[in-house]
This record gives structure tokens, sequence and C-alpha cells, in this order.
């Protein structure tokens, strides 16, 4: 009978007698011959898109924050959707690449993001456009703060409601109490109140500015103080980038 194999003594040391595993063949990398998604975009401007999304959610902010309608900020707009075509591109065609479908999906995402940004920007602007569209049609300095696509939306927007109005309302009064946003205080009255308060940071050193014109008493404001002050006093200030809506 065979005999069963001898124990090792505990101080022993046990050696294998397997051969030890070659070198086998080498894996080839899985992008030897083309960069990864992150590389490409990289080259394709991320920094640029980074640097454009800040600017896009400070515009957000002071849309959202300011009483009058700001200036459209087309240059933002543009290279925003050109960087998000671009990347958009380059990712869908990535994405049929088993190796590189997950990389692309967290990139989707990102762009997903962005795209979310800037529609919450254009929207906003737009509900300030309905809520001010009488105030804004009637004053050459609000309109041309409109991008030509605002401004065609704003006319049309404006004649809907007018023939709303007069279809339901207006034809059923007096002919003297006819008129639509035509009267002689209709552009104060509709005017969005500048003397709301808002949130701003200081940009810079702009010393001791005057912020009642009933009083007499001046306010500093330097660089980096939060403040809580009425717009209308501020608006130059913020025009001039000086002070930013936060």
């Amino acid at each position: 009978p065979a005999a069963f194999p001898r124990a090792s003594s505990p101080g022993a040391q046990h050696e294998d007698s397997s051969p030890a595993p070659g070198p086998g063949p080498a894996a080839a990398p899985a992008s030897a011959d083309r960069p990864s998604p992150a590389a490409t975009m990289d080259a394709m401007g991320e920094d640029t898109l980074n640097e454009d999304i800040g600017k896009l959610r400070n515009a957000w902010v002071a849309e959202s924050t300011c009483p009058d309608i700001r200036p459209f900020d087309e240059d933002l707009f543009a290279d925003v959707s050109e960087q998000i075509q671009n990347q958009q591109a380059f990712i869908d065609k990535t994405v049929t690449e088993t190796d590189e479908a997950f990389t692309a999906s967290l990139y989707q995402m990102e762009i997903d993001r962005v795209k979310f940004s800037l529609a919450r920007y254009l929207r906003t602007r737009l509900l300030k456009v309905e809520s001010q569209v009488l105030h804004i049609l009637a004053s050459p300095e609000q309109k041309a703060k409109l991008s030509p696509a605002e401004l065609d939306y704003a006319e049309k927007y404006e004649r809907l409601v007018k023939e709303h109005f007069t279809h339901c309302v207006l034809d059923e009064l007096p002919e003297p109490f006819r008129k639509f946003g035509e009267a002689d205080d209709a552009g104060d009255a509709l005017r969005p109140n500048q003397d709301t308060y808002v949130f701003c940071r200081i940009k810079e050193d702009l010393g001791e500015v005057q912020l009642d014109h009933t009083m007499d008493s001046r306010t500093p404001l330097n660089a980096g103080d939060l403040q809580v002050l009425r717009y209308l006093p501020i608006q130059a200030l913020v025009e001039n980038d000086e002070v930013v809506l936060i």
C-alpha cells in the first residue's frame, strides 16, 4: 500500500515543486494607438469649458436676483454651445466602444449638467421677459439687452397677450378704456421695482458711496464686502462689473 506523505516539521521550509509560470503573451493596451476620453476631452478645451461654466453660473445668479433684464452674453452663449456640440459628438462616437463606454457615460452626465445650466439661464431670462414684456418693448435701451431670438419671442408674446386681453376683456369695455399698455403712466406702472434689496459682493475698493439720495450719509464699499443694498443706487456699479449680484 502507498504510504501517506510525511508531514514536514514545523521548522522546515516548504518548497513548491510546481513550475514557475512563464512570462506568457503580453497583453496589448486597450488604447495603445488612441488617446483616452479624458485626454481627448482635455485637448478639446475642457479647461475652457470649466471656466465658461463658472461664468454661466454667475450670469444665471445675476439674472435671477436683478430686477431688470440683464444684457445677453452672446459670446458666453456661443462658447458654451460650441463646446457642448464638440464634446457631445466625441462622446457619441466613444460610447459605442465597450472598453470606453463607462468613461463616456460619466462625461455624458457632465455634458447633461452643462446643458441644464444653459437651459436654466435662458429659461430665467424668458420668464423675466414675459413678466416685463411691455416695459422692455417700450424702451429701446431694454430691447437692446435681448438677443435676436429673445426679441422675436417678446414681440410675439406681447401680440398674443394683447389679442387675448382684447378679446376677453377690452372689447366689452367702453371705447375710452380699450387701450392696452398705452396709458401715459403705463411705463411707470409696468417698470420693475428697482428699489428692491439685493445681495451683492464688492469686487474692488469703491470708497464711500452715497446709497440714499434722501440723506447725506455715505457708505464705504471695500473689496470683498458682502452687502444687502437697494438695487437702484448700485445699478451703475453692477453694469460696470464693480459689484456682483449673488
